[in-house]
């Protein structure tokens, strides 16, 4: 007779189901992790992310689609649009994945243990672009672009306790895109064949626009949060093990 071998400790909790209080839980702490991981990787010499920032302008330039002020400028002068514009960037990246997490919690649950998985595999692929590569956002990159979010960030100064714990140059990936995009392709995957299904893109396409906006990211960091999104992915699809894959047509 043989015996099979026990998972290993890793094994167990990468498809663990636990109850819904636990898995708050657990969301508590590795938002915690994360945070002090970007805070940790933060760096006191400003040459290096204004360099950085520099090199991206020269990019964008030879491309042709250097569009940032354009943007930022834009939006501050149409006093509606800035308004929405600073409190969808305050507002919507916490509350857009709390919907996410509640969403398929409570409609697709047999895909939560993936969705999680994917979502702090690319937590740490995002901690490690911010330590290879630190980057000044547009509105510190010396361009004149004023941040109106700063004070909206701060809930009328209550969160200013917060601002020296913030790695100011943690720009590249953009976590407002990875976040969105993930969680669009999620809905996207597990809402076959419903046509309305393809609606979920306009989610990262709109905080793409927003981030632009207010001059918290070049939409370089864009692309960087959706590289970081598909290795993420690759990662964990490697690592599924049992748990159903929604990406695949057969699990949906």
């Amino acid at each position: 007779m043989t015996v099979a071998a026990r998972p290993s400790p890793f094994a167990r909790a990468w498809s663990a189901r636990w109850p819904l209080g636990a898995e708050i839980a657990l969301f508590l702490v590795l938002m915690f992790v994360y945070e002090w991981a970007r805070d940790l990787v933060a760096i006191e010499d400003l040459a290096r992310p204004l360099a950085h920032a520099e090199d991206v302008v020269d990019f964008e330039h030879r491309l042709r689609l250097f569009i940032e002020p354009d943007v930022h400028d834009w939006v501050q002068s149409v006093g509606a649009v800035e308004f929405t514009t600073t409190w969808i960037y305050t507002l919507a990246h916490t509350t857009g994945f709390a919907a996410a997490f509640i969403w398929v919690w409570f409609r697709r649950r047999e895909n939560f243990a993936m969705f999680r998985n994917w979502f702090w595999v690319t937590n740490a692929v995002a901690v490690v672009g911010y330590w290879l590569y630190p980057l000044a956002p547009p509105r510190l990159a010396g361009l004149g672009l004023a941040d109106p979010t700063k004070e909206s960030l701060e809930l009328g100064g209550s969160l200013s306790w917060f601002q020296p714990f913030r790695n100011e140059f943690a720009a590249m990936p953009s976590m407002h895109i990875g976040y969105t995009l993930l969680f669009a392709l999620t809905i996207f995957w597990l809402n076959r064949p419903s046509p309305w299904r393809w609606l979920a893109f306009l989610w990262p396409a709109g905080m793409l626009f927003v981030v632009i906006a207010t001059a918290n990211h070049w939409w370089l960091d864009g692309v960087g949060g959706a590289v970081a999104v598909g290795l993420a992915l690759l990662l964990v699809s490697r690592l599924a093990g049992p748990l159903p894959m929604p990406w695949r047509r057969a699990d949906a």
